[in-house]
């Protein structure tokens, strides 16, 4: 399946610098930090407040990566905007049918059969593109993330939104004041809500008003 996540980058990168030159119909939005954000097509206009969030990729050589990553957003969903998520068991067991391992990428009309399976309005995919737990000063960990989220259209697997979120834990001291994240999961849990409060921002639904 390498090959397979290769194509997967490769079509996000030419996507992301097609969109930055050209400023075709999609609308490329920057928020603050090293992020981009792109809107190829709205969001469905009802029912968004139900979420199937697949399993995340992993192009990092940081173990277990995409599991850390997806549960983590999974539970800032929750506790931000009280969505409902379809349970992970259902997601398996279509994974499970489709003869699918939670490491593969699904083909655009796999993505199609499991958010018909699982009664999903609104698919969240992701990919870990690097994770890795560096050093700072005297020693301390200085965690190091760069992910990349989208939200799918269940019709037809295609991608509607895609926010690319870069961030290191010294970030955090230098530009918000609020201390250095020493911890992989801290990291993962404060990025994770910087795009979902993105998201409010571009009209995406908060589920608890």
């Amino acid at each position: 399946m390498t090959l397979f996540r290769g194509r997967f980058l490769l079509r996000t990168l030419l996507t992301l610098i097609i969109l930055t030159c050209t400023g075709c119909s999609p609308q490329l939005l920057l928020s603050k930090g090293d992020s981009k954000h792109i809107e190829a097509a709205p969001l469905p206009d009802d029912n968004n407040c139900r979420i199937a969030v697949l399993p995340f990729l992993n192009d990092s050589d940081y173990l277990h990566g995409g599991i850390i990553l997806q549960k983590v957003f999974a539970a800032q969903l929750l506790s931000m905007g009280e969505y409902q998520l379809t349970t992970e068991g259902d997601i398996v067991k279509a994974y499970q049918q489709l003869r699918l391992f939670p490491e593969d990428t699904p083909t655009l009309e796999q993505l199609k059969i499991i958010a018909d399976r699982v009664d999903a309005p609104l698919l969240l995919t992701g990919i870990v593109l690097e994770m890795e737990e560096g050093r700072g000063e005297h020693q301390t960990v200085n965690p190091q993330l760069v992910m990349e989220v989208q939200l799918r259209d269940p019709e037809s697997g295609e991608i509607l939104w895609t926010t690319f979120h870069r961030r290191k834990g010294t970030d955090y001291k230098k530009t918000m004041h609020f201390g250095t994240l020493h911890s992989m999961t801290g990291l993962s849990r404060q990025m994770a809500e910087e795009i979902i409060n993105l998201w409010h921002g571009k009209g995406f639904p908060k589920c608890n008003d």
